[in-house]
């Protein structure tokens, strides 16, 4: 029988996987693939995805599952201990369960591009969506079909002022006219009061690095190299560039991304932001995903450096609502991107009672994405909709990465907890509004889901014994 000591391995277990490294095809090819789909030339991308099979058949991974399925079986053996401390083995067993779904979400994404046969389809097909709900949860068809109403009242609101115009609302009123929203509608997250606290309070706390970014207008544009200088700078005034963090471009990326292994937030070759989105970018980034990662590091407990079970939503959300709370308002390109990645999912996987493939998505997503961006102007012109597409495209991609494009309701729904945390972060600080310096302080224990009372509870009591 093994000791005390030696089921305390668990805490040396490498369980870390990370599963949509996995759903990305070469760079080269996806651009390949992404033109040839947006100028019609391709009904859907054909992605290979050559990572699903490297990975899986690694002998690494295949030891990594072994090691995870004993971690697991000695976090179970220690509570029969008097002394083991239980949030401890609590928060350990659900991070390691957690890695492994997700190397068992990859391998389903596999099967589904391999099928054995055609038998096999329907069965893979359940397998990655049930593991998929596993992961991020199911997904809320009243919230999506409130969203709908919304575009719908927005279409029917918008005046066009060009054939353009006109044409993309007609298309768009057939294609948004076949979805029954009955009598569901969006609400606000915040209310304007509470909203306006919270922009007082994160603008005062982050002065002194927001304060980095130049005061420039809207109209004033930084590329990438000039956005990571400013970055850079923020990050020295956060005292964590002394820990190693870096701003850097990595033409590899489509979207900004901070990579802890690393130490670096990755700036895709064609940023380019304005004052007012590099704050916002620095908020999240940096003041969420590098702040919770550094306290987790410092705090000696692995799960609150890379992330316990279930704290992605409430992370990522975290960091859209605090540049909603940056700008005092949700009229901004990350609310906008959060919201249309979370109708996205639902048009994908048919909540409204008809799943679809990707280019039925994109073909819904551009022209609503173009009628957004014109508002109230009601004009939209040629190199409007080049920017539209562009931008649905990226919303179809992150759904069916790691899926094949023409399947219809079969998707990646790791984009939908970015709306999904967007809203338990508005929960959790309608009700904290009036005690925001302890409601900051619990956030920033670690990478852990702050949002649930059970979860923070077992964190405050792993953390303090340190």
């Amino acid at each position: 029988m093994k000791t005390e000591s030696e089921l305390a391995a668990y805490k040396n277990i490498k369980s870390d996987f990370v599963d949509y490294t996995s759903f990305e095809d070469d760079l080269t090819r996806r651009t390949v693939e992404r033109d040839a789909f947006i100028n019609n030339l391709k009904y859907t991308p054909d992605y290979k995805y050559p990572q699903l099979s490297f990975l899986i058949d690694d002998k690494e991974i295949s030891t990594k599952k072994t090691q995870i399925y004993e971690a697991v079986l000695e976090l179970e053996a220690s509570k029969k201990y008097s002394n083991s401390d239980i949030a401890e083995t609590e928060l350990y067993a659900r991070f390691h369960e957690e890695q492994l779904k997700k190397i068992l979400l990859v391998e389903a994404a596999r099967e589904l591009s391999n099928p054995i046969s055609t038998s096999s389809v329907d069965v893979n097909r359940d397998s990655f969506a049930r593991l998929n709900e596993v992961l991020y949860g199911k997904f809320d068809t009243a919230r999506y079909l409130g969203m709908v109403a919304t575009e719908k009242d927005r279409l029917t609101d918008f005046n066009p002022k060009s054939e353009l115009a006109l044409t993309i609302k007609s298309k768009l009123d057939s294609l948004l006219g076949r979805i029954d929203v009955g009598d569901c509608k969006e609400e606000a997250l915040l209310d304007e009061t509470s909203l306006s606290k919270l922009h007082n309070y994160v603008t005062n706390r982050y002065a002194d690095i927001l304060g980095v970014v130049p005061n420039t207008s809207d109209d004033v544009f930084y590329n990438v190299t000039q956005c990571a200088e400013i970055i850079n700078k923020a990050l020295e005034a956060g005292d964590v560039a002394k820990h190693g963090w870096v701003a850097v471009e990595n033409p590899a990326k489509s979207n900004p991304a901070t990579n802890q292994t690393h130490l670096s937030i990755y700036l895709p070759s064609n940023t380019r932001r304005t004052a007012a989105d590099l704050r916002r970018l620095i908020i999240h980034e940096q003041e969420v995903h590098i702040r919770r990662a550094q306290n987790g590091w410092e705090s000696g407990h692995k799960p609150l450096r890379v992330g316990t079970a279930d704290y992605a939503d409430a992370e990522e959300g975290l960091g859209v609502l605090l540049e909603c709370a940056v700008e005092g308002n949700f009229n901004n390109q990350s609310f906008d991107r959060s919201r249309n990645r979370y109708i996205t999912a639902g048009l994908a996987l048919g909540a409204d009672g008809k799943p679809r493939d990707a280019r039925e998505v994109y073909e819904i997503l551009w022209r609503m994405t173009a009628v957004q961006e014109a508002g109230d102007s009601g004009d939209i012109n040629e190199i409007d909709t080049i920017k539209a597409k562009d931008k649905a495209y990226t919303y179809v991609e992150n759904a069916y990465r790691g899926t094949q494009f023409w399947m219809k309701g079969v998707i990646y729904t790791k984009l939908k907890v970015y709306y999904e945390g967007l809203a338990k972060n508005a929960d959790f600080f309608k009700k904290n509004i009036d005690n925001l310096d302890a409601a900051f302080k619990d956030i920033f224990i670690g990478k852990y889901d702050h949002t649930d009372p059970t979860e923070t509870e077992l964190v405050k009591s792993l953390t303090s014994h340190i």
